[in-house]
């Protein structure tokens, strides 16, 4: 099944270089591309939602889980039985006074046919239908058909509910706790995909900034040159700007270097179909942005936490089951008492097709009693259900935990975005002023009032200030995927389903 929405990824067969690929001879070289795939942030999700292999093996546990449910539900299904034997033999007896033996042959037939069914509540209701019959050389041929119906019922162990649907109940709770898992899981893999995305835009970025960077310290080189060359500026002071421009180019190849990781991780969760995936460039087409501050207050956010976080539902899941454990141990420890009654009619003739059972006939058979059986003493059901009790309180301790510990989550969660949101507002200032600072120092440096070296640390507090600019914003769109996560609403505010038994 599909996720509900078509995966939209443009290719641009062929492209040799992506267009923020760095051109400077002896800068890292990334893989030569053989495609370009310009991609939004909502096709960057879908496609890894389609093609993750980590989540193509998860969605097949839901319908694992589904075939123990069937599986449970089989002990409650009708029975059908059915039998036909036959026997011949010729033997020889001596009747009477005669001294010669007879040869006597007789035939033997018998046909059974009978549907049992146990119900929910311990009963196991049981019809049954039979014809026998005898045929001999020297003895009347006889038949006789029997219906009967025999229904057990336990009045301790194994009675109710409780104990009889226990399994199936558990082979529930285990699926809900598969489909629980894949919802985390689904969940996990959009938000690692949305920062992925933004990574991959954050080292492009970078690599632009580090180029610009780059270009305005030659530029420095270049001027300062012809400064020497004119006498208006010493050779000494060529030796900081030249190092300069070389811990630039070092500074552009680690940022060449990050975006080749960030590539390949972001590749790694699409696995996109391609003729050579690993040498793909993504490109991505959407630019971040702050939207209008929409959080709600922090006791909001805990209480959809405490109502959708996956995590915290296989928790709850978790605790069902070991009540349900408590109920079918706790059952064991009765002593087994089974009360039956069977009703029957026969039927009897000298022919087959008169012995047919019938309900009407005179003749009645009428079984009923009760059976007994207790263990002395019942060590092995007291040991389990003790168990059942002590992993049944571990559970509740771990439940209550994992509460605390989802509160904790949104509210440091919900920290951060909030101070990511403030350092956006901060980076911008700072950017500002830098660039303000930068145009100013350099106009001093061109009517001989500043040096190279100011100049060049106006410049890396400039770049410092472009980067920062970028990652706070970046920072703010992860600290707000991560606040969602922690709550456990990310999937519903993508619009994404989770199918009941798999995709």
């Amino acid at each position: 099944m599909r996720w509900g929405i078509a995966i939209i990824c443009v290719w641009t067969g062929l492209a040799t270089a992506a267009a923020n690929q760095p051109t400077e001879e002896g800068a890292l070289s990334i893989e030569a591309a053989q495609d370009t795939l310009r991609i939004n942030l909502q096709d960057a999700v879908f496609t890894a939602l389609e093609h993750n292999p980590d989540l193509s093996i998860q969605r097949l546990n839901p319908s694992i889980a589904k075939s123990y449910v069937d599986e449970a539900r089989a002990d409650f299904d009708p029975v059908l039985t059915a039998s036909a034997t036959r026997d011949e033999s010729k033997t020889q007896r001596f009747l009477g006074a005669s001294p010669e033996p007879f040869e006597v042959t007789s035939q033997r037939s018998q046909y059974n046919a009978g549907l049992s069914e146990t119900l929910p509540t311990g009963t196991n209701l049981s019809v049954d239908a039979s014809i026998s019959g005898s045929e001999s050389s020297i003895y009347t041929s006889e038949y006789s058909g029997n219906i009967g119906l025999t229904v057990t019922q336990p009045l301790l162990r194994g009675f109710g509910f409780g104990a009889n649907l226990a399994d199936l109940r558990k082979a529930r709770v285990d699926l809900e706790i598969s489909r629980s898992e894949l919802r985390g899981m689904a969940e996990r893999l959009v938000a690692d995909t949305e920062k992925a995305y933004w990574d991959l835009y954050l080292a492009a970025e970078e690599i632009h900034i580090q180029e610009e960077s780059l270009r305005l310290a030659e530029r420095q080189l270049s001027e300062s040159l012809e400064r020497v060359a004119v006498g208006k500026l010493p050779e000494l002071e060529l030796a900081a700007v030249r190092a300069e421009v070389a811990k630039r180019q070092g500074a552009l190849i680690d940022a060449q270097s990050r975006y080749e990781q960030v590539r390949l991780d972001f590749l790694f969760l699409l696995n996109p179909t391609a003729q050579a995936p690993w040498s793909t460039v993504p490109m991505p087409i959407d630019r971040p942005s702050v939207a209008a501050d929409s959080l709600d207050d922090i006791s909001i956010h805990e209480q959809l936490a405490l109502k959708q976080r996956p995590d915290l539902e296989q928790a709850r899941l978790a605790y069902q089951k070991g009540e349900l454990d408590v109920t079918y141990t706790k059952n064991g420890l009765l002593p087994r008492l089974d009360f039956f009654i069977t009703l029957g009619r026969t039927s009897y003739a000298q022919t087959f097709d008169k012995a047919f059972p019938d309900l009407e006939s005179p003749f009645y058979t009428v079984n009923a009693g009760v059976s007994f059986d207790f263990a002395i003493p019942v060590r092995k059901e007291r040991a389990r259900a003790a168990r059942a009790r002590r992993s049944k309180e571990q559970l509740q301790c771990a439940l209550q935990n994992m509460e605390r510990m989802v509160q904790r989550d949104v509210r440091s969660a919900y920290t951060e975005v909030l101070r990511t949101r403030q350092q956006i507002e901060a980076t911008q200032v700072t950017r500002d002023l830098q660039e303000k600072n930068l145009e100013a120092e350099l106009e001093k440096f061109r009517v001989g009032r500043s040096t190279n070296l100011l100049v060049l640390q106006v410049q890396r507090d400039f770049t410092a200030s472009q980067l920062d600019g970028i990652r706070a914003t970046v920072n703010y769109l992860n600290a707000l995927v991560n606040l969602y996560v922690m709550e456990g609403t990310l999937l519903d505010r993508k619009g994404i389903n989770v199918p009941s038994y798999g995709f």
